[in-house]
């Protein structure tokens, strides 16, 4: 209890330190936002595993001490450090963020088509401030508690903590009919200080009624210090348009990952997300997506990974508001050695959403005897017309498979890779973009060839 007072008492300090520099402080509205944010970080503290929503992510290793919060870097990081995990051979418009500050050193924009924003939120909040504020005002969470009748905020700490600090991040919009034929590559990286540091990312992505588009966010990180990188994404699919949103979660292993993103559908819109999670030694990908508007449309798919002793938790809902909504949802995850991976996800079917059609699954392998899963798929359905289903497995590698192989020829170590390529390739082979879809195969090889 002590310890939580110290920590909420360093947070007001650094609030009111940092409040007058913080991007829109002169606008009314965010300083009120801002205020309310931090207000209600102290008033709820960090998440606990007592959380129904938080118990399988365990903050207790952030220790007694918040982090320090990071500042604009002026380290040595080149573009060869990091071009590893550029989209090749594909073009695109690059933005590179250096524990949460923009580096356009590092970035490459190019040239965008018209009717494309892609810009800071700094220079959003000083130029046309309006675009942002009505999506700002729905980060706390209270537009679902006015839906559900759930008022209890503390789920939403961590995003109130990143309304209050956050320095800012990408913003991304769309006029009516945009579509630009480059993916939108947004690249975070955590360089950690001596004794760690603390980002609060934030991107905004809003795409106008008609409009395609592809993002992409990577997170990296390296170094030996301990680093809390605390992300919010806020999605806006207007009518008829179409996102195809993917996330590369690979920081240090020395780092805790905590990202939330909340995405809003409106009528006749295509939302398709993936995560792939593989860094951080302690890491949340948290999802909720509304369908807001009829025969919305929801792909949520991710690959969650885990050796060691890391702990990889994945929490989805999504809320079927309106008639003839469809979601699919696959999460997989590979477990080895002493990791512990998690997967929980909600599929709310509400009493309007007739017609609605659900799907979720999540399957697991386990690769050595102490490694873990927890596995809870849930459908909550409040009408009769409906077609949903959901499913959980978990297990090891068939051995009746792998003898079937190794009669082939196929020494042990390879056949466990290939049915574990196979396991995984999956979910990536669906991907319609070519460059993307080598991107997270080769991420995976990667992952594979280290843990072998």
């Amino acid at each position: 209890m002590l310890a939580a007072k110290r920590h909420n008492d360093v947070y007001v300090q650094r609030f009111d330190n940092i409040r007058k520099r913080l991007p829109g402080a002169d606008l009314g509205w965010v300083s009120r936002l801002r205020s309310e944010a931090i207000k209600r970080f102290v008033d709820c503290g960090y998440p606990t595993v007592n959380l129904e929503e938080w118990k399988y992510t365990n903050l207790s290793s952030m220790g007694d001490q918040p982090f320090p919060m990071a500042g604009p870097s002026v380290n040595g990081i080149d573009v060869k450090d990091i071009e590893a995990f550029f989209l090749d051979p594909a073009p695109c418009h690059r933005m590179v963020f250096v524990n949460g500050f923009f580096r356009q050193d590092l970035s490459d924009i190019g040239v965008l088509p018209e009717g494309l924003r892609l810009t800071t939120l700094e220079q959003m909040l000083t130029e046309q401030p309006e675009l942002v504020e009505e999506h700002w005002v729905h980060s706390l969470g209270d537009y679902e508690d006015r839906l559900s009748g759930e008022q209890d905020p503390k789920p939403f700490s961590m995003v109130a903590l990143n309304t209050a600090l956050s320095p800012g991040g990408p913003v991304l919009y769309l006029d009516r009919g945009v579509a630009p034929d480059s993916p939108i590559h947004l690249m975070h990286v955590v360089v950690p200080e001596a004794g760690g540091i603390m980002s609060q990312p934030r991107t905004l992505v809003v795409a106008g009624e008609g409009s395609r588009v592809t993002v992409m966010e990577t997170y990296i990180g390296s170094g030996n210090d301990p680093h809390l990188v605390n992300a919010l994404t806020q999605i806006c699919v207007s009518r008829g348009a179409r996102v195809c949103h993917y996330k590369h979660q690979g920081e240090g292993e020395n780092g805790l990952h905590l990202g939330t993103n909340h995405v809003r559908l409106d009528t006749d819109s295509v939302y398709s997300g993936f995560v792939f999670s593989s860094g951080a030694g302690v890491s949340r990908n948290e999802a909720r997506v509304r369908l807001e508007g009829e025969r919305g449309n929801c792909t949520l798919d991710g690959i969650y990974l885990g050796r060691n002793q890391q702990r990889v938790d994945n929490w989805t809902r999504v809320d079927h508001v309106a008639p003839y909504g469809q979601t699919n949802e696959v999460y997989k995850g590979v477990m080895d050695d002493r990791a512990h991976g998690a997967f929980q996800g909600k599929i709310r079917i509400w009493p309007n959403a007739i017609a609605s059609q659900a799907r979720q699954l999540n399957k697991n392998l386990l690769l050595s005897e102490a490694a873990e899963v927890s596995s809870k798929p849930e459908l909550e359905i409040l009408n009769d017309d409906v077609k949903c289903a959901h499913g959980s497995t978990i297990g090891d590698l068939e051995e009746e498979a792998l003898f079937y192989l190794r009669s082939r020829g196929i020494d042990e170590a390879m056949a466990r890779q290939l049915m574990i390529e196979a396991f995984v390739g999956e979910v990536i082979e669906r991907f319609a973009d070519v460059p993307i879809r080598n991107h997270f195969k080769q991420l995976f090889s990667q992952w594979l060839r280290q843990a072998s």
